[in-house]
């Protein structure tokens, strides 16, 4: 019977500050009414009932004025009314407000429009509005293209006016109404970018690629559907979550797996640069420190002077904190990603020595979250070898403990105090953001792994000691992107700072230096391309001519500024 009044109570106001006030009212009448029938009775000596002196509390307190005779002749008792009618009417000027306040404030928000009100070709639409289409739309930015984001639900579409700066056009409209599609001028788009579920972009695909030669970019949680959407017209479908997966399982595996200034975007258009056929050609490579590595408490000179591998440390990502040229007395810990300069071979060799105090002296990994970013890490681990448990309260066949990874016991039950590695990867931030917490309290030694769902978590986890966060949705937005600006910018990593590793190609202009790109720009460039070689930190007196490319850091205008002067021409 409690619970139900509970129920109830939650129900009709379930704002917690008005449940207060509305107590707190309660307990006012209930006080005033006793202390008005004891003065009445036995202070003004005149007839009065426990009824009565409710019915003139609550007259009081809410001024309708429907009065009863009413004897006032004791300072008490008015001193007592004065304090009834000040007191009872605050309280209720409290709870006014705070009953009607969201009704209000909904009736008097603005309408988001239906149409837009110019005639607008080769732009992008972006259909619902999630963390991922919030970050592709601040990445688009990038360039001049036009962005329509279309919603079918009023709240999201009136929260997506927040960002007008950014994105400004927004159309709310029923994804199922071809005139929704009309009004975002869907013939003339040049890429559809679909941001829901899997079921609602099937449905959406399948009402509009008749209707448009635009690119159709699906964005979908679970792989296993992409059949399915590219089957109803999807050309490209991504899935931020399984490349989260497996990004975060080779930041948990040792050894080179990530090139940078070779990978090149696969859409793009422009003609490949020769490449040299030697073996023993030089890449950069994404190095992950972790314990037990031999370099772990060395500082960035004692490594390249103990180096005998062959290869050159260019910079390196600590923490949320990436630094471009690494001072001889910076200290290299397991928080450290190392981008260095060499032939694979040497890379490969490398790992193998470090790997002898690495792997062979016993490596371990705790996963807490087996869903879609979780079960990919696992199954990428387990690939290479590496024995790994995971935790899941929701997933009934998780490979692990069936409990939340939200309790210190449970951690201690998986071997986090002996874990190598932990992965935290839950589809709850503060779950994550708690978890690490815990993890690192119960394992100094540990190396943290974690997922952000929305990029306010990113911050959070780093402090809260995690070595690395991976950002979901703005890896998701770099994927939808790469593609939209494919021969003008391809997007590399997102630094925790807001600034992005880009490569970009000397489309229609040459002859100026590296000091003349940097200056009118705002990027750093980290190294050049040519048809011949490979520069790193080039001098600024260095001239880059038609058909190189160019590796920078920058933020979202520095890469604007940059586009523009690559190509020639504002896109």
């Amino acid at each position: 019977m409690i619970r139900r009044l509970h129920r109830l109570i939650i129900g009709a106001a379930p704002d917690r500050r008005l449940r207060l006030y509305i107590l707190l009212l309660f307990v006012q009448i209930v006080l005033y009414s006793l202390a008005v029938y004891v003065i009445v009775r036995y202070v003004e000596q005149a007839p009065f009932t426990l009824l009565d002196a409710v019915y003139f509390v609550v007259m009081t307190i809410t001024t309708v004025g429907y009065g009863i005779p009413f004897p006032v002749e004791s300072e008490l008792t008015i001193m007592l009314m004065i304090l009834i009618m000040f007191t009872g009417v605050l309280t209720v000027l409290l709870i006014l407000p705070a009953l009607f306040a969201p009704y209000l404030e909904k009736l008097f928000q603005r309408t988001p429009p239906k149409t837009i009100n110019r005639k607008i070709r080769d732009h992008v639409v972006i259909i619902g509005f999630s963390g991922t289409a919030r970050s592709l739309i601040d990445l688009l930015r990038f360039s001049s293209v036009d962005i329509v984001l279309v919603e079918d639900n009023i709240d999201e579409a009136r929260e997506a006016l927040s960002m007008r700066k950014t994105a400004p056009f927004i159309i709310w409209g029923d994804y199922n109404d071809d005139q929704t599609w009309t009004n975002a001028h869907i013939e003339t788009a040049c890429a559809v970018i679909l941001c829901e579920d899997e079921h609602t972009s099937a449905k959406v695909i399948l009402g509009i690629r008749d209707r448009t030669k635009a690119k159709i970019i699906s964005i979908a949680d679970h792989p296993n559907y992409e059949r399915f959407l590219r089957f109803a017209g999807a050309e490209y479908v991504l899935s931020p979550k399984h490349v989260t997966g497996k990004n975060i399982a080779r930041h948990a595996i040792p050894g080179p797996y990530f090139e940078t200034l070779y990978d090149e975007n696969p859409y793009c258009s422009l003609h490949s640069q020769a490449e040299c056929a030697s073996a023993d050609r030089k890449k950069i490579f994404m190095l992950p420190i972790l314990e037990g590595y031999t370099c772990v408490g060395m500082t960035i000179g004692d490594l390249n002077r103990n180096n005998r591998f062959n290869f050159e440390i260019l910079s390196y990502w600590k923490g949320s904190e990436f630094v471009i040229r690494p001072r001889e007395d910076d200290v290299i810990d397991k928080s450290t990603m190392l981008f260095v300069l060499g032939a694979e071979k040497s890379i490969l060799n490398f790992r193998s020595n470090e790997l002898k105090r690495g792997i062979e002296g016993g490596y371990f990994a705790v996963i807490a979250g087996y869903g879609s970013i979780g079960g990919i890490a696992l199954e990428e681990l387990k690939n290479e070898g590496i024995e790994a448990i995971a935790i899941d309260p929701y997933v009934e066949d998780v490979p692990g403990i069936h409990e939340n990874a939200e309790s210190e016991d449970v951690l201690i039950r998986a071997g986090i105090r002996e874990a190598s590695v932990c992965i935290i990867c839950t589809d709850d931030d503060d779950v994550n953001i708690f978890t690490t917490l815990m993890a690192r309290s119960l394992n100094p030694r540990v190396r943290i792994l974690a997922a952000a769902h929305v990029p306010e978590s990113v911050d959070k986890l780093y402090k809260a000691g995690a070595d690395y966060v991976a950002d979901t949705p703005t890896l998701g937005g770099i994927m939808a992107a790469n593609i939209v600006l494919a021969d003008h910018i391809h997007l590399l990593i997102a630094l925790p700072d807001g600034r992005k590793i880009s490569a970009g190609y000397i489309q229609e202009r040459g002859g100026f230096s590296i000091e003349t790109l940097q200056k009118e720009t705002g990027v750093q460039v980290l190294a050049v391309r040519t048809r011949q070689s490979s520069l790193v930190h080039p001098d600024p007196d260095y001239v880059v001519e038609e058909g190189d490319e160019v590796i920078v850091v920058g933020t979202k205008l520095a890469l604007r500024k940059l586009i523009k002067i690559t190509s020639g021409e504002s896109i």
